[in-house]
Protein backbone atom coordinates (compact mmCIF):
# COMPACT_ATOMS: atom_id res chain seq x y z
CA UNK A 1 0.00 0.00 0.00
CA UNK A 2 1.62 3.74 -1.02
CA UNK A 3 1.91 6.26 2.04
CA UNK A 4 -1.00 8.33 0.74
CA UNK A 5 -3.39 5.21 0.75
CA UNK A 6 -2.30 4.45 4.30
CA UNK A 7 -2.64 7.92 5.88
CA UNK A 8 -5.61 7.70 4.46
CA UNK A 9 -6.93 4.38 5.87
CA UNK A 10 -5.86 5.66 9.06
CA UNK A 11 -7.48 9.06 8.86
CA UNK A 12 -10.94 6.98 8.13
CA UNK A 13 -10.37 4.82 10.92
CA UNK A 14 -10.07 7.56 13.44
CA UNK A 15 -13.15 9.21 12.40
CA UNK A 16 -15.13 6.07 11.99
CA UNK A 17 -13.85 4.97 15.68
CA UNK A 18 -15.08 8.70 16.32
CA UNK A 19 -18.25 8.85 15.60
CA UNK A 20 -18.63 4.68 17.43
CA UNK A 21 -16.97 6.22 20.68
CA UNK A 22 -18.53 9.58 20.43
CA UNK A 23 -17.90 13.43 20.80
CA UNK A 24 -16.58 13.70 24.12
CA UNK A 25 -18.13 17.15 23.57
CA UNK A 26 -21.36 16.34 22.55
CA UNK A 27 -21.40 19.55 20.23
CA UNK A 28 -21.07 17.69 17.57
CA UNK A 29 -18.55 19.73 15.49
CA UNK A 30 -17.38 19.93 11.73
CA UNK A 31 -13.87 19.40 10.79
CA UNK A 32 -13.87 23.05 9.90
CA UNK A 33 -14.95 24.36 13.18
CA UNK A 34 -12.65 21.91 15.46
CA UNK A 35 -9.67 23.71 13.18
CA UNK A 36 -11.07 27.39 13.91
CA UNK A 37 -10.77 26.41 17.33
CA UNK A 38 -7.26 24.76 17.42
CA UNK A 39 -6.10 27.97 15.16
CA UNK A 40 -7.54 29.90 17.80
CA UNK A 41 -5.91 27.46 20.45
CA UNK A 42 -2.27 27.80 18.83
CA UNK A 43 -2.72 31.64 18.90
CA UNK A 44 -4.11 32.21 21.83
CA UNK A 45 -5.72 35.31 20.94
CA UNK A 46 -6.47 36.47 17.19
CA UNK A 47 -8.19 39.39 15.02
CA UNK A 48 -10.90 38.29 12.91
CA UNK A 49 -8.61 39.55 9.84
CA UNK A 50 -5.89 37.38 11.03
CA UNK A 51 -8.09 34.69 11.86
CA UNK A 52 -9.23 34.30 8.48
CA UNK A 53 -5.64 34.88 6.81
CA UNK A 54 -4.60 32.04 8.62
CA UNK A 55 -7.78 30.01 7.72
CA UNK A 56 -7.43 30.94 3.75
CA UNK A 57 -10.98 32.24 3.82
CA UNK A 58 -12.82 35.88 3.50
CA UNK A 59 -13.43 37.86 6.55
CA UNK A 60 -17.14 36.85 6.17
CA UNK A 61 -16.66 33.01 6.10
CA UNK A 62 -14.62 33.68 9.24
CA UNK A 63 -17.12 36.30 10.92
CA UNK A 64 -20.13 33.75 10.50
CA UNK A 65 -17.82 30.45 11.94
CA UNK A 66 -16.54 32.47 14.57
CA UNK A 67 -20.39 33.50 15.55
CA UNK A 68 -21.66 29.64 15.26
CA UNK A 69 -18.46 28.79 17.47
CA UNK A 70 -19.62 31.55 20.12
CA UNK A 71 -23.08 29.99 20.03
CA UNK A 72 -22.02 26.97 21.48
CA UNK A 73 -20.13 28.90 24.09
CA UNK A 74 -16.34 27.70 22.44
CA UNK A 75 -15.41 31.36 21.54
CA UNK A 76 -15.95 34.76 22.73
CA UNK A 77 -14.98 38.34 21.51
CA UNK A 78 -12.93 41.06 23.97
CA UNK A 79 -11.90 44.68 22.59
CA UNK A 80 -8.47 45.22 21.97
CA UNK A 81 -6.72 47.03 24.61
CA UNK A 82 -3.89 48.62 22.02
CA UNK A 83 -6.56 49.47 19.57
CA UNK A 84 -9.95 50.05 20.67
CA UNK A 85 -11.69 49.28 17.04
CA UNK A 86 -10.70 45.70 16.70
CA UNK A 87 -12.17 43.18 18.44
CA UNK A 88 -10.09 39.90 19.39
CA UNK A 89 -11.24 36.21 19.49
CA UNK A 90 -10.53 33.70 22.13
CA UNK A 91 -11.33 30.41 23.25
CA UNK A 92 -13.44 30.19 26.20
CA UNK A 93 -12.94 28.18 29.07
CA UNK A 94 -15.26 25.08 27.67
CA UNK A 95 -13.44 26.06 24.21
CA UNK A 96 -10.34 25.10 25.85
CA UNK A 97 -12.38 21.90 27.74
CA UNK A 98 -13.71 20.48 24.53
CA UNK A 99 -10.13 20.41 22.75
CA UNK A 100 -8.10 18.64 25.86
CA UNK A 101 -10.86 15.85 26.03
CA UNK A 102 -10.81 15.41 21.82
CA UNK A 103 -7.02 15.30 22.27
CA UNK A 104 -7.48 12.53 24.85
CA UNK A 105 -9.80 10.79 22.81
CA UNK A 106 -7.81 10.82 19.86
CA UNK A 107 -4.92 9.72 21.93
CA UNK A 108 -6.86 6.82 22.64
CA UNK A 109 -8.18 6.04 18.90
CA UNK A 110 -4.39 6.82 17.75
CA UNK A 111 -2.99 4.11 20.56
CA UNK A 112 -5.18 1.20 19.55
CA UNK A 113 -3.31 1.75 16.01
CA UNK A 114 0.30 2.32 17.49
CA UNK A 115 -0.13 -0.87 19.51
CA UNK A 116 0.59 -2.93 16.29
CA UNK A 117 4.29 -1.24 16.40
CA UNK A 118 7.16 -1.59 18.83
CA UNK A 119 8.74 1.29 20.25
CA UNK A 120 11.70 1.35 17.98
CA UNK A 121 9.05 1.79 15.04
CA UNK A 122 7.12 4.11 17.17
CA UNK A 123 9.91 5.88 17.73
CA UNK A 124 11.11 6.11 13.70
CA UNK A 125 7.29 7.04 12.99
CA UNK A 126 7.19 9.78 15.33
CA UNK A 127 10.78 11.28 13.84
CA UNK A 128 9.74 11.08 10.48
CA UNK A 129 5.90 12.15 10.81
CA UNK A 130 8.31 14.95 12.54
CA UNK A 131 9.83 15.94 9.34
CA UNK A 132 7.40 15.71 7.29
CA UNK A 133 4.97 18.55 9.53
CA UNK A 134 8.23 21.02 9.87
CA UNK A 135 7.09 24.43 8.72
CA UNK A 136 9.82 25.76 6.03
Amino acid sequence: MRIDQSLMALERYITRRWREVGDPSGLSLSYTEYDYLQTLEEAACLRLSDLAEMMRVAKPSASTMCQRLERKGLVSRKRCDADARAVLLQLTEAGQTMLAQDRDLYRQLLDERLGRLDDQEQRALANLLARMVERD
